[in-house]
């Protein structure tokens, strides 16, 4: 009993997780491109949205547009490397969803093959890792000096944000202090 609750949490988990990554809009590598329908909206934004905007990576880095240019292929280069890597991810997903669904096997064998297949998932999000690093190894080759210590402070800025995020959830810090509880 107890696995098939474990079996059955893991499977609706992963169909959550799924499911929020599929209603993530598509960021498409040609901005500029928009659907018709969005360009005629007007943009609603106050003064305090203003100032909560963050500067793009090329105007923080200064980037000219040589390097703008070369961003952009590496960029493009990684999005096509990185790809199938994040289909086979989403395919070994809706496998474990499969197996977990499927009456015919025991728990002990949902079990074994999902396992099996999480370590799959867990090998193909270091083999996406390894691409990232590579890529942004390869932008830092096109920097100067300067723009490299500016692009490691916004590493560390954006690693500090991540903890944040970690450890008070996606909603940032509280804003006030919880009564100890008795």
């Amino acid at each position: 009993m107890k696995k098939s609750l474990i079996v059955a949490g893991l499977a609706a988990s992963i169909m959550l997780t799924s499911s929020i990554a599929n209603a993530a809009p598509q960021v498409t590598p040609d901005n500029d491109k928009q659907p018709a329908v969005e360009k005629q909206l007007p943009k609603k934004c106050d003064k305090k949205c203003d100032k909560q905007k963050r500067p793009s990576i090329d105007d923080r880095l200064k980037l000219t547009e040589e390097q703008k240019k070369q961003a952009h292929e590496i960029r493009m280069k990684g999005h096509e490397q990185i790809k199938p890597v994040f289909e086979k991810i989403k395919a070994k997903k809706a496998e474990i969803i499969k197996i977990a669904q499927d009456q015919k096997l025991s728990d002990e064998q949902k079990t074994k093959k999902i396992n099996a297949l999480e370590i799959d998932i867990l090998k193909l999000k270091q083999e996406a890792r390894k691409i990232r690093m590579e890529n942004t190894k390869e932008f830092e080759s096109i920097l100067t000096a300067d723009q490299k210590a500016e692009f490691n402070k916004m590493k560390e800025e954006g690693r500090k944000m991540h903890m944040m995020k970690k450890r008070h959830g996606h909603r940032g810090p509280a804003k006030f202090e919880r009564a100890p509880q008795k």
